[in-house]
C-alpha cells in the first residue's frame, strides 16, 4: 500500500493509467518483500497492546496545547520562561533483546513524540527505564511512556 501512494506521489499525476502501474509497482515490491520475508525465516507479530495507547492520543494532544499555550503566556506575564524539568519513569517494555522489545519501544517513542507538552527523550533498555522531559507536570501527557 504504501508503495503505491509513493508511486502517485512521485509521478504527480492522477490518471488511470498511473493508478495500474502504482498498483503494478505495489504488487511488485509486495511480492519481493514476502520472498526476502521467507528467505529470512521471519515470522512477524504484531501485539495489539501497545495500540490501545494510541486510541487517546488525538485526545492527549489537544489538551497538551492547551498546556503548552498556558505556559507560554504565563511565561509573558511573568517575563520569566517556563523550563520544565526532565524525569525518569519506569517502562514496561516486556522482552528486552528481542525484536518485539524494540518495536514496542520505538512505538512508545513514536506515540509520545506526539505530545507537546511531554516528550521522551532516552528509553534504557536494560534498566527499563524513560527519560522524559516535560514542560507542565501532567501525567496523560506521559501516559504513552
Amino acid at each position: 500500500m504504501g508503495s503505491f501512494w509513493l508511486w502517485m506521489l512521485h509521478i504527480g499525476k492522477w490518471d488511470r493509467i498511473d493508478a495500474v502501474a502504482g498498483a503494478a509497482v505495489a504488487v511488485f515490491a509486495a511480492t519481493i518483500a514476502e520472498r526476502a520475508r521467507r528467505a529470512a525465516g521471519v515470522h512477524p507479530r504484531v501485539a495489539l497492546g501497545p495500540f490501545r495507547g494510541s486510541l487517546i492520543m488525538p485526545l492527549i494532544v489537544c489538551a497538551d496545547f492547551g498546556l503548552v499555550t498556558y505556559a507560554l503566556v504565563a511565561s509573558l506575564a511573568r517575563r520569566r520562561v517556563v523550563r520544565g524539568r526532565y524525569l525518569a519513569r519506569d517502562f514496561a517494555a516486556g522482552p528486552k533483546a528481542t525484536p518485539e522489545g524494540a518495536a514496542h519501544r520505538a512505538w512508545t517513542v513514536l506515540l509520545a513524540g506526539y505530545s507537546p507538552n511531554a516528550y521522551v527523550v532516552d528509553i534504557d533498555p536494560e534498566e527499563n527505564v524513560v527519560l522524559l522531559h516535560d514542560l507542565i507536570p501532567w501525567r496523560r501527557s506521559e501516559e504513552p511512556a
